[in-house]
């Protein structure tokens, strides 16, 4: 049993005077000898944050600090949705109830304004004020109303437009993939909401990690890694702080970087020792970081990120859950650049269920890669009579051919 007065902390935060009681591994896979220590100097502090990602600190021994993380929730899943996953089974059913012409100015202006309160909510943690969880429902509420209306509106919006910034885009995005996952599921509101707010916040201990190595170009080191990931522990204590802020929630920050085969972090948790919502978010935040631009590298396609996703099944990421989201997003998700078989060059605008080979397409190049006079919108499942009978040949990468996706954010 632990004492009272030793405290969980981030090697981070670690200084000279503290007395360290206690590691986040055996101390036998350390160099540390001895089993419990003041803390001297700089070279035992990077030390420290070469094997540890958290230590405990005895604060009757030695100094304290203004940064301890709370005791991380105990693991639980969501034993409904598990055994409705495994049976594909859907509680709810979401019908549209408008087309995605009718909800595209509605769900437009709930991308623009929840883009704007992320910014605001993310700047305010950044400069240590604290997180309000109406300030999140403010956000999520309309991107759930939107995408219940309409799916494809809002999924097309979040293609389309113009990413400036990648965290705050990011937190956006998976936001609304996790509302649209979970009603592809047939998951109640409710749940809906607590995937939407978990994947909105997930990322917000982001904000205390400085910007030059959020957004370094250049390969982290060892030790920047290191101060990357732990953004985890950080989410983990701000949101453990703010209150209205369930456990579901917390445990999607704290397990969304897990993975289905043991190699994933902060735990290294198996299988589904990871509570069911941090695995769809594992699911959602690789792949919108895959078709993101990162200052580390440019975006895949969505259908090669899916791909590569579906490679994966069983090694990182729950088969059964894997292939509910192809299933979700389709293919050649919807924003997704296409070439057809006979050349010309198009973008997804939205999925035909019932076959989702042939969804509904602009084109925007003809067959020689030129830009036509006007757009031409074909349904590839049901071709006009007298229409070119067209199929896909591949997904491309945003930007091929010089198409710049943001000019059609309409």
């Amino acid at each position: 049993m632990q004492p009272q007065t030793e405290k969980k902390i981030s090697t981070i935060f670690l200084k000279k005077g503290m007395y360290v009681s206690n590691l986040d591994r055996p101390w036998l896979d350390t160099p540390f000898l001895i089993q419990g220590f003041f803390v001297k100097d700089d070279e035992e502090i990077t030390l420290l944050k070469k094997y540890c990602d958290h230590v405990y600190i005895d604060t009757d021994k030695g100094i304290g600090s203004g940064h301890y993380v709370h005791e991380e929730p105990k693991y639980k899943t969501n034993d409904r949705l598990e055994h409705n996953i495994l049976h594909n089974i859907k509680q709810v059913e979401y019908p549209d109830k408008k087309t995605s012409s009718e909800e595209l100015p509605v769900a437009r202006m709930a991308i623009d304004e929840a883009s704007d309160r992320v910014v605001s909510i993310m700047e305010a943690v950044k400069s240590g004020k604290q997180l309000k969880i109406e300030d999140a429902k403010s956000v999520i509420e309309p991107i759930l109303e939107s995408i219940i209306r309409n799916t494809e509106a809002l999924m097309w919006l979040t293609q389309m437009r113009q990413k400036d910034a990648y965290t705050y885009a990011h937190s956006v995005d998976n936001c609304a993939l996790a509302i649209a996952f979970g009603k592809h599921l047939g998951l109640p509101k409710e749940d809906l909401r607590t995937l939407a707010m978990g994947l909105l916040l997930m990322d917000i201990g982001k904000m205390k990690i400085p910007d030059a190595i959020l957004y370094k170009e250049e390969a982290l080191t060892e030790n920047e890694f290191r101060l990357v990931r732990s953004h985890v522990a950080h989410s983990v204590d701000i949101l453990s702080k703010t209150e209205g802020v369930s456990v579901d929630i917390i445990n999607i920050a704290l397990t969304h970087h897990e993975r289905f085969d043991g190699s994933g972090y902060p735990s290294a948790l198996v299988g589904t020792q990871t509570p069911v919502y941090g695995r769809m978010a594992a699911i959602i935040d690789c792949y919108d970081a895959m078709t993101s631009k990162r200052p580390y590298g440019e975006p895949v396609s969505a259908y090669t990120a899916l791909q590569e996703i579906y490679n994966w099944r069983s090694k990182y990421f729950q088969e059964e859950l894997v292939e509910q989201f192809l299933q979700c997003l389709g293919v050649f998700p919807t924003g997704s650049l296409v070439e057809m078989h006979s050349g010309e060059v198009g973008i997804v605008m939205a999925q035909n269920k019932t076959r989702r080979m042939s969804p509904k397409v602009m084109l925007l190049l003809d067959k020689k890669k030129k830009k036509l006079s006007e757009y031409i919108s074909v349904d590839l499942m049901n071709p006009e009579e007298g229409e070119e009978e067209l199929t896909i040949l591949r997904g491309l990468d945003p930007g091929a051919y010089g198409i710049d996706p943001a000019e059609f954010y309409l």
